[in-house]
């Protein structure tokens, strides 16, 4: 009997295990991905056998290809004693695979076929991503999916990835917002991973141990955390989703899935709250800080209870904090809603920039947040405010505008971590569950006993310093007295909770299309202006964009008149926003710059009442109201960011300042900060009378719109804008440079050196344009891994194109830790010397020539952008909308021989034209080859210019 027993037992086992079996191969219920119905494009969701979640996108019509792959795993998983290991690794994994074992092979691969490629590393995540000329989609992706099935991490490079992962840290050693950061992790519980480095250094990395005990740490690190069932891959592309899958199945189901699971964070994220810091930047900036530790809401994506909140304590309109701090001229900006979000719990922060006369008041404005929060809590929690919330977002989800392809597939692979495979799309922007106990519960969180406050501010330093960023800091005691008024914050008359949006989109008619032009064309506005109009018939959008140029030769002709103009534009804006605000909640967003030009203002969003808003910006442009109070506010804003410019990073600083040296229209920083000292508001008055006394207006309308439509916003600017005298005409100069190598040196205190190289040709054609673009697409690849990895001269190391209007030029940056200037030079000119080698270039020619082309063929990724290409254009003169079809047909008619030629007299010899911009570093200015330039306005002046329309 118990054998019998045991028997029918084993049988109904392997009954049942026959029927697990046979329903495995049944065929699963596929998910059905939910999607905007403007969205034509195809979506699949899949998972492999080992555990790997895909999303793939069939775009017939795509120009590029696009992948991405998130691994659940980041700075968090770094062992205690290897600290940046996870970032560690990001850098590795692209130096070889079994498959492929050139170190640089896949970013030349890339970088041929039109493509480019990039990750990061965060506290949970690291995602890797590229995008690459649509048609070769299966070689690229061959390529990047054996990051993850057979990397070599091979041993010659881990101490020069050690060192660029150091010279990461050191290049960006000044940012303020890693130093903030450096003090909030030594504040955190030092239980808690995110109290760790997630960056890295040659100390935390190596720490003497070695560079094999290190490969050996990240292999152990790989083979951990690197597993199936923690990754997510998207891919689009031309094909079928059928051929998607097939080139996705053979080439990721070999990633082994090791069955990681981790578990939530249970330790709290401060060990003790309340608590109060202050820090000294590096820059001229004020600002303060509350955070509050807050738990795991992920599960309440369709809630957003955070959103909701952030949405109401950071509202900008009439009533807001932001306003009140403003009047009382305390405050200069406000932003608040959730940031690091992990699995255990997250962050909620207020951040607020402090004036001058704010911080003196800083437990004031704390106890004003804490007032805020108070009102939100006791009248707030309303479910019409909610709803409001929810239709915007559904708004901005049926009528997404798509991004480009590279930032669509980097987004979606980590989408999938977050949310169901059917809301990967929609689930960003859902707010269905309205949950008033659950928002009540997280605002009676937000209390004084639970806050870090962070206050930031010159001079407030203190007798500790941070031990990786050396930044200077204090705890402050925070009184009884202080914590009681804190925990009942006197009522504030000023403060009222938003009104219903009056700009919430409520008409999403489709025009019919009124012209066949393919390109916008100019239409009679009955006025003087420039009318230029294009009906949307790529999109098919309830939406478009407005461009407006009101042009004067008044608006930057010297450096005190570009000040004024540039403090108009930013008192308008300030004006405006509380106005504005609701409309950009909305979805309806506006930009108001001044450049040599004059003054630019772009609309773009849903169509449907864009007239209201262009009305009252541009009678607020043409009549700003006359507040001195306005004016020194923004004044002093605008002088603290001029200022901070010279603590820009060295490679930013180059960066910024080679404009200023070639345009001639770009004035010297010094003398920008000078007469900003000395603007005042009378000044500034006589100065906007004197621009609207001559002005003409450009206007370009593209999108959901009729004629009429374009004429009656033609109208609305000439009411307000149009003078009666027309302006001088002034064309924009770039200067001409002679054949010769001079060089300028910058002032900066940070540490690392940093040259950039700018080389222009001696001629103005397409051809010549051409000869530089195609130059910069096939050595940008060759200058990074030359200099960066094999050489080890820095992190930031970059080549590209650098066309000034026509005027063509090539660019050559980099920052070095460990290089001075003049080194940095002379390895410049050995990799061009060594990279201007006929044969090479000549087998790779055709490659690159047919990748350029491809590039300049790329159709906008949305509506957007097309009417922000079709602007530019129009401002550059190419009334025919033309530019890259001429490039196009100039490259297409190129030789090798004649490019060749071409370069060489560009790049090589003594009659090149170069001007190197350098920062000394450590060392101090380097004497490079070449002659100095003592008075770069000097030397403006007495160049010659190319002149443009």
């Amino acid at each position: 009997m118990v054998y019998r027993g045991a028997a029918l037992a084993r049988a109904g086992l392997c009954l049942f295990l026959v029927l697990v079996a046979a329903c495995s191969w049944l065929p699963r219920q596929p998910v059905a991905v939910v999607q905007p119905a403007t969205d034509q494009r195809e979506f699949r969701y899949v998972e492999l056998p080992n555990k790997l979640r895909v999303l793939l996108i069939s775009d017939p019509g795509a120009d590029k290809a696009a992948a991405s792959l998130d691994v659940n795993a980041g700075s968090r998983q770094d062992p205690a004693d290897r600290q940046g290991l996870a970032h560690f690794l990001e850098h590795m994994l692209f130096l070889g695979t079994a498959k492929y074992p050139d170190a640089g092979e896949y970013q030349a691969f890339i970088g041929a076929h039109g493509g480019s490629h990039n990750a990061y590393t965060s506290f949970e995540h690291t995602n890797y991503f590229f995008d690459v000329a649509a048609e070769h989609l299966e070689p690229a992706l061959d390529r990047f999916a054996q990051f993850f099935v057979a990397p070599l991490f091979n041993a010659e490079y881990v101490q020069r990835e050690v060192n660029a992962v150091d010279s990461e840290y050191r290049a960006r050693i000044n940012d303020d917002q890693r130093r903030a950061l450096d003090v909030l992790k030594e504040l955190s519980n030092a239980e808690h991973p995110f109290s760790k480095f997630s960056v890295g250094s040659l100390s935390t990395l190596l720490g003497g141990r070695g560079e094999a005990a290190l490969r050996q740490a990240l292999l152990d690190f790989y083979d951990a955390h690197y597993s199936a069932n923690r990754m997510a891959l998207t891919v689009i592309g031309r094909q079928s989703l059928d051929e998607l899958e097939a080139l996705v199945r053979p080439r990721f189901e070999p990633v082994r899935n090791r069955d990681v699971a981790y578990e939530p964070i249970e330790q709290p994220l401060f060990a003790q709250a309340p608590l109060w810091v202050e820090l000294e930047p590096k820059r001229e900036l004020r600002e303060l800080s509350l955070n509050f530790a807050v738990p795991d809401l992920r599960q309440h994506y369709r809630a957003k209870p955070l959103k909701y909140i952030g949405n109401l304590l950071g509202h900008e309109g009439a009533g807001s904090l932001l306003s009140l701090l403003k009047a009382r001229g305390w405050a200069e900006a406000l932003s608040a809603g959730g940031g690091l979000d992990y699995q255990g719990g997250g962050l909620f922060g207020v951040d607020i920039h402090l004036t001058e006369a704010g911080l003196a008041h800083a437990d004031e404005i704390v106890a004003l947040v804490f007032r805020a929060i108070a009102d939100i809590r006791q009248a707030g929690i309303n479910e019409w405010r909610y709803r409001e919330q929810q239709t915007i977002g559904r708004q901005q989800f049926d009528y997404r505008a798509r991004p480009d392809e590279i930032r669509e597939a980097s987004h979606f692979s980590h989408s999938l971590q977050r949310y169901p495979a059917e809301e990967v799309v929609r689930g960003p922007y859902l707010m269905e569950d309205f949950d008033a106990e659950l928002i009540g519960e997280l605002l009676a969180q937000m209390n004084p006993d639970n806050v870090v406050v962070a206050l930031s501010a010159p001079g407030l330093g203190g007798e500790r310093r941070s031990a990786l960023y050396d930044v200077p800091y204090s705890l402050r005691p925070i009184s009884a007295d202080t914590l009681a008024r804190w925990r009942s914050p006197a009522p504030a008359a000023e403060l009222a909770l938003p009104a219903k949006n009056a700009f919430i989109a409520e008409n999403f008619t489709l025009r019919a299309a009124t012209d066949a032009s393919a390109v916008p064309r100019r239409l009679d506005s009955g006025g003087r202006t420039e009318l230029w109009f294009k009906h949307d018939d790529d999109y098919e959008l309830p939406k478009g964009n407005i461009h407006l140029l009101m042009r004067s030769p008044l608006a930057a002709d010297s450096a005190e008149h570009s000040v004024l103009t540039e403090l108009w534009e930013r008192m308008v804006a300030d004006q405006l926003n509380e106005f504005v605000y609701p409309a950009q909640l909305a979805g309806l967003n506006f930009q108001l710059q001044s450049t040599w030009r004059g003054m630019e203002l772009a609309i773009n969003g849903f169509d449907d009442k864009q007239a209201l808003l262009l009305e009252e910006i541009v009678s607020t442009l043409g009549s700003p109201e006359p507040d001195e109070r306005r004016f020194a506010r923004v004044k002093t804003e605008y002088l603290r960011q001029l200022e901070n410019r010279r603590e820009l990073e060295p490679y930013r600083l180059v960066s910024s300042e080679m404009p200023r040296l070639l345009l001639r229209y770009q004035w010297p920083l010094e003398a920008m900060i000078a007469s900003a000292r000395e603007a005042d508001f009378a000044t500034l008055t006589t100065h906007v009378q004197q621009v609207m006394s001559a002005t003409e207006l450009s206007l370009l309308v593209y999108g959901n719109y009729s004629q009429e439509q374009a004429r009656g916003f033609a109208a609305i600017a000439e009411r307000y804008l149009q003078s009666e005298a027309l302006p001088a005409a002034q064309p924009e100069a770039v200067l001409m440079l002679e054949p010769s190598e001079r060089w300028h040196s910058l002032a900066s205190d940070h540490r690392d050196a940093a040259l950039m190289l700018y080389l222009q040709a001696p001629e103005v054609s397409k051809a010549a344009r051409v000869t530089m673009g195609l130059a910069a697409q096939m050595l940008r690849a060759d200058f990074f891994h030359q200099l960066r990895t094999e050489k080890q001269l820095g992190y930031i190391v970059t080549a590209g194109a650098y066309p000034l209007r026509e005027v063509p030029g090539l660019m050559l940056l980099a920052q070095s830790p460990v290089a001075d200037a003049a080194t940095l030079q002379r390895e410049f000119n050995q990799f061009l010397q060594g990279w201007l080698q006929r044969e090479p270039l000549a087998a790779g020619f055709g490659q690159h020539r047919l990748a350029l082309i491809q590039r300049l063929q790329e159709a906008p990724s949305n509506q957007w952008e097309a009417g922000d290409r079709y602007w530019r254009e129009l401002l550059d003169g190419y009334t025919a909308f033309d530019s890259r079809e001429q490039l196009i047909a100039a490259l297409r008619a190129m030789s090798f021989d004649d490019w060749y030629g071409r370069l060489h007299r560009y790049l090589a010899g003594g009659q090149r034209r170069a001007l190197w911009l350098q920062v000394g570093g450590a060392s101090g200015p380097a004497e490079l080859s070449g002659s100095s330039l003592t008075s770069p306005a000097a030397f403006k002046a007495r160049r010659p210019y190319y002149h443009f329309p």
